[in-house]
């Protein structure tokens, strides 16, 4: 008996920039049983019109408005700078549509909250596209973490440092368009998928502190070009502290230029039982009184991240199963990063309150 196919899905790109190229689309949405790419969005009119051109997208816009009123989209994917998610969140859900939005979601606890009142409104899913959760690395150690070899996690070191490696692009260094610098770029990936290996502890506590040590310069050479030093308004590293209600704690810092050998995007659970770092999944633990040190293999065979995440937010839509990456957990990851930029500026630690 065959296989039935599965049940067709229509797709609005509300951006069209390289992160759309270099992943949404490779293979990404081109992975997805019955997916179809039927419009494309972009402020550039060229930028979005040449997205058309090599996917052979029928519909182009310069205006997401526009884009929503299409009745045939069932989902969009949201590829924008950081500070037009919201609003492009908050129209497509009510427009009917599903929603995968890159990270970071927002750029603020009070923007996460108005999407999540927005979705309540609505029976469609909101996905905050964390493509590391599904790597073939993270899979595999989230799995032997799961099963109780870590136990009790007391203390986490998330890294997401580069030596000089600062994106030049307006959408990462204008403060109106981006938010924030490494903290929401790279460090939200770290973070997040820190948190997630640690089924997500309630943060209460952070202090933090924010610099923009070279970025005005011109010391470090940038590895992808020179950027505009007047433009530049966000920081250039960010480090936290973070205290959870479970009695655990977390170091985090985040950087794009800093002297150090090379660039590190990793985290260390410190368990009870042993400890584990990721990506890399090298173990050490105690038995019988003996020193172990060993290695979780990344499961085999899947699709790159970054499209594994595409096909679990269409999964989702198909079956009517939860979110992947719900908006309950990215509050939280949201509210860490946001904190450490407050205390920073108020030179004392932030309370976080919990979000119901």
């Amino acid at each position: 008996m065959a296989t039935p196919s599965p049940s067709p899905l229509k797709i609005g790109l509300i951006g069209a920039g390289g992160i759309v190229r270099g992943a949404h689309l490779k293979p990404g949405w081109l992975a997805v049983p019955g997916a179809e790419i039927v419009a494309v969005c972009d402020l550039n009119p060229k930028t979005a019109r040449s997205l058309a051109d090599d996917f052979k997208i029928p519909h182009v816009f310069t205006d997401y408005r526009d884009l929503l009123k299409l009745k045939e989209i069932d989902a969009v994917d949201i590829c924008t700078p950081n500070r037009a998610h919201t609003p492009a969140v908050i129209d497509s859900l009510a427009a009917g549509k599903h929603v995968l939005c890159e990270k970071p979601l927002a750029v603020s606890v009070e923007e996460v909250l108005a999407m999540k009142e927005a979705l309540r409104k609505t029976d469609r899913i909101l996905m905050t596209a964390q493509h590391h959760r599904f790597s073939e690395a993270s899979v595999a150690i989230k799995a032997w973490v799961d099963s109780g070899a870590l136990g009790e996690v007391y203390h986490t070191r998330v890294n997401a440092t580069r030596r000089n490696w600062l994106p030049i692009s307006p959408g990462f260094i204008d403060p109106n368009l981006s938010g924030g610098g490494p903290c929401m770029d790279i460090g939200v990936h770290a973070l997040d998928t820190a948190l997630w290996l640690m089924n997500f502890p309630t943060p209460v506590r952070v202090s933090g502190r924010a610099h923009t040590n070279f970025a005005k310069g011109f010391d470090i050479p940038g590895g992808w070009g020179e950027w505009d030093r007047t433009l530049f308004g966000v920081e250039d590293f960010a480090s936290g502290y973070v205290h959870f209600s479970n009695g655990s704690t977390m170091v985090l810092e985040a950087s794009w230029l800093q002297h150090q050998e090379t660039e590190e995007l990793n985290a260390t659970l410190q368990g009870k039982k042993a400890s584990i770092r990721w990506p890399n999944g090298h173990f050490h633990t105690v038995v019988n009184r003996t020193l172990v040190d060993g290695l979780v293999l990344p499961h085999q065979g899947r699709q790159p991240a970054h499209t594994e995440e595409i096909i679990a937010f269409a999964d989702a839509i198909r079956t009517g199963k939860p979110s992947p990456v719900p908006i309950e957990q990215t509050i939280y990851v949201i509210a860490i990063l946001e904190a450490i930029m407050k205390s920073s500026k108020l030179n004392q630690e932030v309370a976080i309150p919990p979000f119901a």
